[in-house]
């Protein structure tokens, strides 16, 4: 019987923008932790609701406005050229979402600038054009296919003057927040890495009408407190603010 062999095959681009991502997070001292929140209102408003705004929408919105309560959550450590802290003067979500790219399943990551100034209907709409528009239609997912092409020296230097060098650029191009979640395939992270201050993934909701936050974050910018501090924001982002939206949303749609 012949000896059954396998065989290499070159990173795709999806993959080499992923090594490098996380190669700028290998030196990021992340911590991490999770908290049930009380979501039973909205979950309710959203079932009353034709075409509800989706719980992306919803957690990128709301992350938005508790960012801008807690100025901790808009800062960016920066090592150059000398160690300090950026405050960024509005939110700016990194929405990652999967999507088809040369026929296989691809993380996407693209910056949504100050989404608590948006509607929730807005924000859906952008996260959908850029799943289901090509590439070519949003110069946010032509960069990051554009620079997943150079040699990996050159890629790596992207990344790190990104990053490093200044907070504007680094707040608008990378985000001040990441929004992710695998609550749609019933899973859930134990692990996390990121190379930006913090990122937030939500569960689906349970049957007690609760949903689970698990939060990572940049130990050099903030710590476990400010992050609960976070998630307690959220809860009342949720249950009001949000809520209320909802509600509004499903109004209008009977009229």
């Amino acid at each position: 019987m012949p000896k059954e062999r396998g065989r290499s095959l070159s990173l795709s681009l999806p993959r080499r923008w992923m090594e490098d991502m996380l190669h700028s997070a290998r030196r990021v001292p992340v911590i991490a932790g999770e908290r049930p929140i009380k979501v039973r209102a909205l979950a309710d408003a959203r079932r009353a609701t034709k075409n509800p705004p989706s719980w992306q929408s919803l957690v990128t919105k709301g992350m938005g406005m508790v960012s801008m309560k807690i100025p901790a959550l808009r800062h960016a450590y920066m090592p150059y050229p000398w160690p300090h802290l950026y405050e960024a003067p509005y939110s700016v979500a990194s929405v990652i979402f999967d999507r088809m790219y040369n026929g296989e399943h691809a993380t996407f990551m693209a910056p949504l600038l100050h989404p608590e100034r948006l509607t929730l209907g807005k924000i859906q709409d952008k996260v959908q054009s850029w799943i289901k528009d090509p590439i070519e239609a949003h110069g946010v997912l032509r960069r990051l296919v554009r620079n997943a092409k150079p040699p990996r020296l050159i890629r790596r230097f992207l990344w790190w003057s990104g990053m490093n060098w200044n907070g504007c650029l680094r707040a608008r191009n990378f985000g001040t927040f990441g929004v992710n979640t695998v609550a749609n395939l019933r899973g859930r992270v134990l692990q996390f890495q990121t190379p930006i201050t913090s990122v937030w993934y939500y569960g689906s909701v349970s049957k007690t009408g609760e949903m689970m936050i698990s939060g990572a974050c940049d130990h050099r910018v903030f710590d476990g407190y400010t992050a609960a501090w976070a998630t307690s924001e959220l809860e009342s982002a949720f249950n009001n603010e949000l809520l209320e939206e909802v509600r509004s949303i499903s109004r209008e749609a009977k009229h």
